[in-house]
Formats: C-alpha cells, structure tokens, sequence
C-alpha cells in the first residue's frame, strides 16, 4: 500500500512541478502562452468536433455493409442513420419499420419481405434499424425497442402504427395489415 502511495505522491509531486514551470513561462512569455493556450484549445475542439461527425458516419457505414447485404426485399430501404427524423419530416407520406436487427419477429418480417407474398405489399417500407440509440428512438418516437413497430407519416405527423406483436395470426394479418397502414383516416371512422 505506500508503494502505490509514494507512487501517486510522486506523480502529483511531477504534475505540480510542470505546472509552476508552465506558469513561470507563461507570466515571462506572455503572448505566447496566449496564443498556445487558444491553440490548444482550437486543436481540442476540432478534434472534437470531426470525433462527433466521424461516429455519425461510422455507424451509417455499418448500417450499410452490414445491414443492406441482410435485406432482400427490393419492398425495403435503408433510412440514413442519424436523418430518419428529417427525411419523415421532408416527405409527404412515409411508412417506416423501427426494428431491432435480430429475433424472431424481425426474421418472419424478413422471410416476408423476401418471399412470393412480397407481390402482394402495394409499396415500399423504409427500415430504420434500433442499434444505436434506442432509448432517444423509442422516446421520440414512443416504440418498445424490443419489438417491430411500423408507424405511417404523412407530412412528419403520425397517422397510424401498429406492432407486429399485436398480430394474433401473422399470416393472415400482416400484409393486409401493411397495405392498410397509410388508410388512417378509415381506420379512425372504423373505432
């Protein structure tokens, strides 16, 4: 135990060292310290900044090469990571499927999509996978991160949802399911 002690005695008794001989050459080099205090700072914000856009950009080239080659289904695309809120927003009517990337709802929705009942779905779903922050999705969104949620948008504003889950004969009722989702307003005279 006083090895590790002396050792952190020794290592605040070095930074404390640096510290004043900084300080000592800062007050004799005035301009300079200010001009390489604000570099510093420049060089750490930028360095900052590019990290944030390099994660966005990463996670977007995961999406793609290991997510796109998964889909078979020309029915399904790809929502940008990071941009589902403004492509909704930007399109007029949007039907979007927020799901995880694995279990076994996800895969009867994949086997669906790639198969001969594909003919019978009367347009395209885009596909916005919940890996990277689900809990700010499914917030926004008000979806269980857990389960496959397809939710209709027109203009940006939800008209209609339903969760796969829900179903109580897949077979029977997913597809009509899915060409009914954009039909809010029937489904409201409905209830």
């Amino acid at each position: 135990m006083k090895i590790i002690q002396s050792f952190f005695v020794s290592v605040k008794a070095g930074f404390l060292q640096i510290w004043h001989d900084f300080a000592n050459w800062a007050e004799a080099n005035k301009r300079k310290a200010l001009l390489t205090v604000l570099g510093l700072l420049l060089g750490v914000t930028l360095f900052s900044a590019s990290m944030i856009v390099a994660v966005a950009h990463i996670r977007q080239a995961e999406y793609t090469e290991l997510l796109l080659p998964t889909i078979q289904s020309k029915k399904i695309k790809m929502l940008d990571y990071g941009n589902e809120e403004q492509e909704i927003k930007d399109s007029k009517a949007i039907s979007v499927m927020f799901s995880p990337t694995y279990g076994a709802e996800y895969e009867k929705i994949m086997r669906t999509f790639s198969g001969k009942e594909a003919q019978e779905i009367n347009r395209q779903f885009y596909y916005y996978p919940l890996v990277y922050n689900t809990e700010n999705v499914a917030q926004k969104y008000q979806i269980d991160p857990s389960k496959v949620t397809f939710i209709f948008f027109e203009k940006g504003i939800e008209k209609n949802r339903f969760e796969v889950e829900e179903l109580s004969n897949y077979t029977e009722e997913f597809i009509p399911e899915l060409n009914r989702l954009p039909m809010w307003n029937i489904k409201d005279l409905d209830e």
